[in-house]
């Protein structure tokens, strides 16, 4: 899986843009398609596996659908995007019970599960037996890292674009990859240097 190529995908995600505020409502299936495995990586990054994904990413369309009128072209449509899929996961959360402390910050490594399988944070890497090793590693991250590496990592967004998205400010955006960045190299160190003991402390 390449990384996206941002400009290619802005030009053609602000031209459907264009064609469904102008009352070509078909416009939509593009966005959609442009869109919907992006978004269910990333409810997968703050929920882990969950058989309602798919639910939760027709919810989060519905919502873009009847909000795209009011888009202000001053943000990326990506950004706004995935701060509704966030807003919807955190209402998805508290319906559950749970709390989403875990991925707003309250505790950033505390009262999460490991991934069976890591969200597509593509790293580029020498052979395929590497490249397992790490999505494994991401998998054992937190939510708040999963979620803050792949709007980093995979959707290349800015600092301010991940603030903005998340609803953070930009310095803990900083130390958010920092520390995830971290995290994922004490998960590494013993493979990459066998007879190193981990510390997930």
């Amino acid at each position: 899986m390449e990384y996206p190529d941002r400009t290619r995908s802005s030009d053609l995600e602000n031209g459907l843009i264009a064609r469904f505020t102008g009352g070509d409502t078909e416009a939509f299936a593009g966005l959609v398609e442009l869109y919907k495995d992006r978004i269910h990586q990333f409810i997968i990054c703050i929920l882990g596996p969950d058989r309602e994904a798919e639910d939760i990413a027709q919810e989060v369309f519905i919502q873009i659908y009847g909000s795209l009128g009011t888009f202000r072209r001053e943000a990326a449509f990506s950004t706004w995007a995935y701060s509704l899929t966030r807003n919807v996961c955190r209402r998805r959360l508290r319906e559950r019970g749970r709390e989403a402390g875990s991925f707003n910050g309250g505790a950033e490594d505390g009262g999460y599960e490991p991934l069976d399988t890591a969200p597509s944070i593509e790293i580029k890497l020498e052979n395929e037996e590497t490249a397992g090793i790490v999505r494994a590693a991401v998998a054992g991250l937190s939510p708040l890292h999963r979620s803050v590496l792949f709007l980093s990592c995979w959707e290349r967004l800015s600092y301010g674009e991940i603030a903005e998205a998340l609803d953070i400010p930009v310095g803990t955006v900083r130390s958010r990859i920092h520390n995830a960045m971290r995290a994922l190299a004490q998960k590494l160190e013993p493979v990459l240097n066998p007879g190193t003991e981990v510390n997930d402390q």
